[in-house]
């Protein structure tokens, strides 16, 4: 899982430099070890971590983890402009780059998917950093469509 972790930590800071950094090996930014998702995050009741691991040779031990998902289920917050509904998030989504275009990730949404409907989630949201073109046309592929756009200043 550290190293799934690594990849987007890298991926994330060549994209936003100044939200993200990438963290060393075995090591989250800082030097102390990677710790994604925390603990708090997986003990909620409405949310979970999917896996999904490569098979492994005969007698070769545990299954690799070649990708993962986090999502939460949510209510929209009590506010009479807004439309009472249940959705789902996803936090993060991450496929070792060695297995991407196999068919990993779109099992892992259908997944998180099928876990936020037997919640009652009505539909599943998520967001895409800019410049990460391969994971908007991805999303696009699964039926994603923009809703909203986050604008930043450096102050």
């Amino acid at each position: 899982m550290q190293a799934l972790w690594r990849q987007i930590d890298q991926l994330h800071a060549a994209l936003v430099p100044g939200y993200f950094r990438a963290s060393a090996p075995g090591a989250a930014a800082g030097g102390a070890p990677a710790a994604r998702p925390s603990p708090r995050f997986v003990a909620e009741p409405h949310a979970i971590m999917l896996v999904a691991e490569a098979n492994a040779p005969p007698g070769a031990g545990a299954a690799a983890v070649i990708g993962a998902v986090l999502a939460r289920a949510y209510d929209t917050p009590s506010d009479p402009a807004m439309v009472p509904r249940r959705r789902a998030h996803v936090e993060a989504l991450v496929v070792d780059q060695e297995h991407r275009r196999a068919g990993v990730g779109t099992a892992l949404m259908e997944a998180a998917a099928g876990w936020a409907r037997e919640r009652g989630a009505t539909e599943i949201v998520l967001t895409v950093w800019a410049g990460n073109q391969a994971a908007e046309a991805f999303y696009q592929r699964l039926g994603y469509q923009v809703i909203s756009r986050a604008l930043s200043k450096r102050l």
